[in-house]
Parts: C-alpha cells; sequence; structure tokens
C-alpha cells in the first residue's frame, strides 16, 4: 500500500502546484502583463511532479525544459514583453521547482513521510502561531508597506508555537517510537523547526510583495473565508527546500 499512497501523494502535491501557478499568474495579469498562463501552468505542474522519483539532476532538467517551453511559447507569440517573460519562467521556477521537493522529501528513504510531517507541522503552526498571537497582542508593524496586519509579536508567536510543534512530534518519536519521524536529538528537532518557521514567514511576506504590487488582497477563492491555494501554502514553497538541503543533511550527519 505504500507505493499507491506515495503516488497519490504526488498527484495531490501535483494538483496543488496547478492551482498554485494558475493563481499565480491570475496576480501577474492583474498588474496588466501578459505571461504564458498555460504554458506555464504545464510546465510549472510537471516540474513539481517530477519530484517523485527524488533525482535533483532529472527535476533540473525538466525545470531546463519547462523554461525552454515558456521561452518557445513567448517567442511563437510575438510578445516582445521582457515582464511577460520573466515573470512566467518565475512561475515555473517558484511553484514548480520549490513544490517538487515536497515529493522529493517524501520520496526520502524511510523518513519520508516524517520530513513532510515535520515541515507542515512547523509551517502551519507558525502560520496559526503568528494568526493568533497577532490578534491578541500584536502592536509592532512587522512590514507595514508590504503587510500592515502582520506584527513582530505575531512572527515571534509563530516562531514559539512552531517549536512547540516539533519538540511534540520528538516526544512522540521518543515514547511511541515512531520510525516514519527522523531520528534526530531534540536540538535538531528545534533546529529543524527555528530555520522552517524563520524560512515560512519570509515565504509568507514574499507572496504578499506579489499581492500589494497587483493590487489584489487574495490570491484566490479556492478556500473561502482564506483566500487562495498560495495565500495557505505560501511558506511551504521556501520552506521545503530548506529541509532538504540544509536541515536534513546536517540533522543527518
Amino acid at each position: 500500500w505504500v507505493e499507491p499512497f506515495r503516488t497519490g501523494f504526488s498527484f495531490f502535491i501535483g494538483a496543488f502546484a496547478a492551482i498554485g501557478l494558475y493563481e499565480y499568474y491570475a496576480i501577474v495579469r492583474a498588474r496588466a502583463i501578459s505571461p504564458e498562463t498555460i504554458g506555464g501552468i504545464l510546465a510549472g505542474t510537471l516540474v513539481a511532479l517530477s519530484g517523485h522519483f527524488n533525482n535533483l539532476v532529472a527535476t533540473n532538467l525538466v525545470l531546463y525544459g519547462g523554461c525552454l517551453l515558456v521561452f518557445a511559447l513567448h517567442i511563437v507569440r510575438g510578445s516582445h514583453s521582457v515582464a511577460g517573460l520573466a515573470s512566467s519562467v518565475f512561475g515555473v521556477f517558484y511553484i514548480g521547482w520549490f513544490t517538487a521537493h515536497i515529493l522529493m522529501l517524501h520520496a526520502s528513504a524511510r523518513v519520508g513521510p516524517g520530513l513532510v510531517l515535520l515541515l507542515f507541522v512547523a509551517v502551519f503552526f507558525t502560520d496559526v502561531g503568528a494568526y493568533f498571537t497577532g490578534a491578541m497582542i500584536g502592536r509592532h508593524k512587522l512590514a507595514p508597506k508590504v503587510s500592515p496586519q502582520k506584527t513582530w509579536e505575531g512572527a515571534v508567536g509563530g516562531f514559539a508555537l512552531a517549536l512547540a510543534g516539533v519538540v511534540a512530534l520528538y516526544a512522540l518519536r521518543r515514547s511511541h517510537g515512531w520510525a516514519a519521524l527522523p531520528d534526530w536529538p531534540l536540538g535538531g528537532y528545534v533546529y529543524a523547526g527555528g530555520l522552517l518557521s524563520l524560512t515560512a514567514q519570509i515565504g509568507d511576506l514574499g507572496e504578499s510583495c506579489l499581492k500589494r504590487d497587483a493590487g489584489v488582497k487574495d490570491s484566490g477563492i479556492i478556500l473561502p473565508g482564506h483566500g487562495g491555494i498560495l495565500d495557505r501554502c505560501d511558506g511551504l514553497l521556501l520552506a521545503a527546500p530548506v529541509l532538504y538541503y540544509i536541515v536534513t543533511p546536517l540533522c543527518t550527519n
């Protein structure tokens, strides 16, 4: 049952990438820029799905091919817009390549699903902690020109709850012997949670920059009351590569 589950998860993440790309290109169009929407969605989704095989060289080759496709479509369309070409390629990289790392983490040896769980806990606990702490005691604006609602108090609250979440995972690993979770010392979990939380908050602010520049409040409406996929999962995009390239190798070795 493991392989069908892994395949199903990959298709789920592929759908997430496709919707995220659709939302991203809608933001770009709101800025009166004409991107290669269909080609970008196709290329970015294929890049994301390539992570299923956990082969970085293959994923990078698919990324190159996807960017080449976008270039070709831009030329065939006869567009001379540098902004349109740049935003099209950026979408393939920003959403496609970053999302591929979620699947590469999931495909990593015995603890792949545990690494994804760690990623999700750190990122989503950051969001929850930042929201409630900011709503209750937020006073000092974090980046008022980018996201007026975010506060330093919220950022600290999100960071603290992320640490609490990963420490809880560590406790479950020790007390219940969850072999799917990484066999790291407590310091490894704390290091992972802290770095992922910081990266997720940077990713959140980065997506806010895109929306602010385009003059839109939310990336989409697929999640009623919560905006779009990118609004809820922007932190995952930046955090997944950090866990793949930095946290996992250091904590494992």
